[in-house]
């Protein structure tokens, strides 16, 4: 297998640097003064120093977008689409969180409310990566010039997962090496997926030969165009990456303190029961797919465990062998891309080919379990593959299978939102039929504030509204160009 981990235990330097990355309070929103003061001090301009606060800004990043409980996007999209569904009405206080179970997102005041946190780590992430990249550019020897493909693939990552989950409105701001900020204007969901294109671009010029830092510059190009409905493009950024390559955003899977500790949502929800807020949907709001009831062998479910509530809690069995994993980008996700590449342009047969080589030949070798080891949900001992698909015979049907098989390929791993959006802006589909829709259950839980009687029509979430906690230094900011409903 072709695989690349980071784990990221910091120590010394490593340490030091994330400590001056997340030394700014979570509200402090548009304002990341500490990174530029640490990577210009002379204890940290050098290898070892520009590695240093490299790594500390993936730490960042990864745990914005996978981390624990109530702080990482990866729960918050999952609620809003039909991956998960909120599991913890009997905690009164956190039970506000069920409005965005409930596609209701509105504005959500300060830390640890709503998706905010999530938003402010991936931004904090992208000002420490962008200071980055010229030190590793200064200091990195020929043997690590990849790293610096790598850093600009990340930067690419922090503003798609942006443009992906929420409004549109979000500002790049710039923390400058000398100090002070560069304020950005608020950008539409297109334009800061061209700056995310723009970054992926780089990644793939700066890759130098290393197989892992292409394949992560490859699929996060593949995944930014798919989203700019360019899909040629798209097929053509991801034509080398092999169906075994992964990249995975790897966390702490412990919950002890400490600045490098940030364990996966899963982790938390089987070292915790307090954790388990969230559990795998099941025909979510009459659109929501069959993810428990299929017993499709790519998501085989753990239910030995049960939630904050008392009910069974689903764990995704393809997350359970190293549960500090989560796949940031695979040769799944590039195959897939390249299949609605090819449906895109009328060629059903090598669409419908292309499927059934991933359910067959693409991830299962004989007597090997290959395809455990890209988390991607094949039981251990399963040799066989998935059973063949059959052609709809329409082109409304083959859309829809091809997004029903992206679902169960890519489960849990935080692109389910950015497909749903995808139905609506591109492929003309109303919300309504995309998501979740109709009465909420519980939703006259006695522990809900106000009752949820019926879901609403968010299809993102929202940025951060003051006030609320949220302090917002740049005076372009405008919040939400667009209103939550629109893809």
């Amino acid at each position: 297998m072709w695989g690349y981990s980071m784990r990221l235990r910091l120590g010394g330097l490593g340490l030091a640097a994330i400590a001056v990355v997340m030394s700014c309070r979570p509200s402090d929103v548009l304002s990341v003064p500490a990174p530029a003061g640490v990577v210009a001090s002379s204890t940290l301009q050098n290898q070892s120093g520009a590695e240093g606060t490299f790594s500390a800004a993936k730490t960042q990043l990864f745990g914005a977008a996978d981390g624990i409980s109530g702080f990482g996007l990866l729960e918050w999209s999952g609620w809003l689409t039909d991956e998960f569904r909120f599991s913890a009405f009997s905690n009164s206080f956190n039970s506000t969180w069920a409005n965005v179970d409930a596609r209701m997102t509105a504005a959500g005041g300060g830390f640890g409310e709503r998706s905010d946190p999530a938003w402010e780590n991936l931004l904090q992430a992208r000002s420490s990566l962008l200071l980055t990249v010229p030190e590793l550019v200064r200091y990195e020897p020929a043997s690590g010039r990849a790293k610096i493909g790598e850093a600009y693939a990340l930067l690419g990552y922090a503003e798609l997962i942006v443009a992906e989950a929420y409004c549109a409105g979000t500002p790049l701001d710039q923390v400058l090496p000398g100090g002070g900020i560069q304020y950005g204007t608020p950008l539409t969901t297109d334009s800061l997926l061209g700056v995310a294109e723009g970054h992926f671009d780089s990644a793939v010029a700066e890759a130098h030969g290393d197989a892992p830092t292409a394949g992560l510059a490859g699929v996060g190009l593949g995944r930014t165009l798919l989203d700019r409905g360019q899909y040629a493009a798209a097929a053509a950024a991801v034509a080398s990456v092999p169906t075994s390559f992964v990249y995975n955003a790897e966390l702490e899977p412990t919950l002890s303190s400490g600045a490098s500790q940030d364990p996966s949502i899963y982790a938390y929800g089987v070292e915790s029961h307090f954790g388990r807020d969230f559990t795998v949907a099941d025909q979510e709001g009459e659109n929501g797919l069959n993810f428990v009831s299929a017993h499709d062998p790519r998501l085989t479910l753990d239910s030995s465990l049960t939630t904050y509530d008392g009910g069974p809690w689903y764990l995704p069995t393809k997350f359970e062998a190293n549960l500090s994993l989560i796949p940031l980008a695979t040769g799944l996700e590039a195959q897939l891309i390249a299949a609605e590449a090819a449906l895109q342009a009328g060629q059903s047969g090598t669409w419908l080919t292309d499927l059934n080589t991933l359910r067959n030949n693409g991830c299962g070798v004989p007597g090997v379990d290959s395809t455990c080891s890209l988390g991607t949900g094949q039981v251990p001992g399963q040799t066989t593959g998935v059973a063949s698909l059959a052609d709809p015979g329409t082109d409304s049907g083959r859309v829809s299978l091809m997004f029903r098989e992206r679902a169960f390929w890519l489960f849990g791993t935080g692109t389910r939102l950015g497909d749903l959006r995808r139905l609506i802006r591109q492929y003309g589909r109303d919300q309504s039929t995309v998501f979740p829709t109709g009465p909420y259950a519980n939703g006259n839980n006695p522990n809900l504030p106000t009752p949820l009687p019926n879901y609403g029509t968010d299809v993102n979430l929202t940025v951060p509204t003051p006030p609320g906690g949220v302090t917002i230094t740049n005076p372009n900011y405008k919040g939400c160009l667009t209103s939550t409903k629109t893809a």
